[in-house]
This record gives C-alpha cells, sequence and structure tokens, in this order.
C-alpha cells in the first residue's frame, strides 16, 4: 500500500486578479471624487459697484469631478456643482449699483448651477495618485436666484430693519468662465475669469461686477 502525501501551500493566488487591469483609481483609466472650494473675488469693478473685498465677497463651491485618463500626460475632467457667489457692496458716495441708496449693509448673493470640462497635464511620477497637475478649464453657470439684501436704520429707536429682493431683472441668468487650476493631490489653487458680463440685456450701462474668483480647492477623496 503506498502511503499519500499532502503538500503544503506556499503560495496562493487569484489569476483572475493577476491579469484584470484595474481601471477606477486616482492615477487609473477612470475616477471620481467630491471637491469643495472657497474663492475670493478680485479684480476691478466698475465706477459705483464695488464691492468690500474680502470675505465679504466670496464665493462657496461644492460639487463632483470625474476624470478619464487619455495617457500618461493628459487627462479630462467634468465637474458639477453648486456655488453660492457673495458680494457685499461697499458704500461710497460713488455708489451707483443697483441704486445710490446707501445703507448700513447690502449684499448681492447668487444661487448658481455649474459644469465644467478641463483638461489636465500632469507632472512627474506618481503612481496610483492624483499627484501633480495643470488644469485648463472653460464651463458655465446658470443662476438659478439671486437676491439683494439692505440694511438700514428705519427711525430712533429700532436697531435695524433689513429688506430683501429676489429674482433681481438686472443680472443675467447665464455666464461663460475660463480658468486654471494648479494643484498637488487633494489641494489646488483656482483662478476662474468671468467670460461673460454679469448684467441681463437691457443694462448694459450700468457698472461691471468683478469678473475674478480666486481661492483653494480640497478635493474629497
Amino acid at each position: 500500500m503506498l502511503n499519500a502525501q499532502a503538500q503544503q501551500v506556499l503560495v496562493q493566488a487569484n489569476v483572475a486578479d493577476d491579469t484584470v487591469k484595474t481601471t477606477f483609481g486616482p492615477n487609473r483609466r477612470y475616477f471620481g471624487h467630491f471637491f469643495a472650494g472657497f474663492g475670493l473675488v478680485a479684480g476691478p469693478a466698475g465706477i459705483g459697484a464695488t464691492p468690500r473685498y474680502g470675505p465679504r465677497a466670496s464665493e462657496l463651491r461644492g460639487g463632483g469631478r470625474f476624470k478619464v485618463r487619455l495617457n500618461q500626460t493628459f487627462a479630462l475632467n467634468m465637474d458639477a456643482g453648486y456655488a453660492y457667489l457673495h458680494y457685499a457692496l461697499a458704500q461710497t458716495a460713488q455708489k451707483t449699483f443697483p441704486t445710490a441708496t446707501l445703507h448700513l449693509q447690502e449684499t448681492l448673493g447668487l444661487h448658481q448651477a455649474f459644469g465644467e470640462i478641463s483638461l489636465r497635464v500632469n507632472a512627474g511620477r506618481r503612481g496610483n495618485a492624483v499627484g501633480r497637475y495643470l488644469d485648463l478649464l472653460a464651463g458655465g453657470a446658470w443662476v438659478v436666484a439671486t437676491t439683494h439684501t439692505m440694511e438700514d436704520t428705519p427711525a430712533p429707536g429700532i436697531g435695524s430693519v433689513e429688506t430683501t429682493e429676489y429674482g433681481l431683472p438686472y443680472l443675467k441668468r447665464w455666464k461663460g468662465v475660463a480658468g486654471v487650476r494648479l494643484g498637488i493631490d487633494r489641494y489646488a489653487l483656482v483662478g476662474r475669469y468671468r467670460l461673460t458680463s454679469a448684467l441681463a440685456p437691457g443694462y448694459a450701462a450700468w457698472p461691471e461686477l468683478p469678473r475674478w474668483v480666486l481661492g483653494l480647492e480640497v478635493g474629497l477623496f
């Protein structure tokens, strides 16, 4: 009678896992993630429409990004999301936008749904990571809602009263933008320039609002 002897398994692997190429990941064929950003309004404004620069004139945005890698150098990004653009208007003697009336506080708010497409140029060796990159972007936004809020002191003994107007007819509902994004992994510096006027047809004689928004973006992955 022959005795059978068992063999000890030294290496075990799934052949399918070794032969099927992974297609989803930071530096794979496809990659998707959420992001959030904050930017400050910058650039000159028309005389009479100067905002209070700094955090009082800023934009908050968030959304999702889907990336398709074309090769080791280039990729294509498609973004969609929501942005809230806020202007606190300077109350000076030169103010004419949207009226010449001075208030304690005066703000404009624009709620926007945006879409963007960008060409990504990757730099350096990075493995399966986002790495260093430069994005050249273009897109547009639909201004879903607009507000004009004024705070005043109406009479002695009353602290203040706030009035908000909705659906401002002098602000354009669609706008186009172009910009650049310079990033390392999840962090990026972003600059966007509004190509179109902020003003609706029929209000071309009014002073223009600043066109630049410069800020920071964080990828959530």
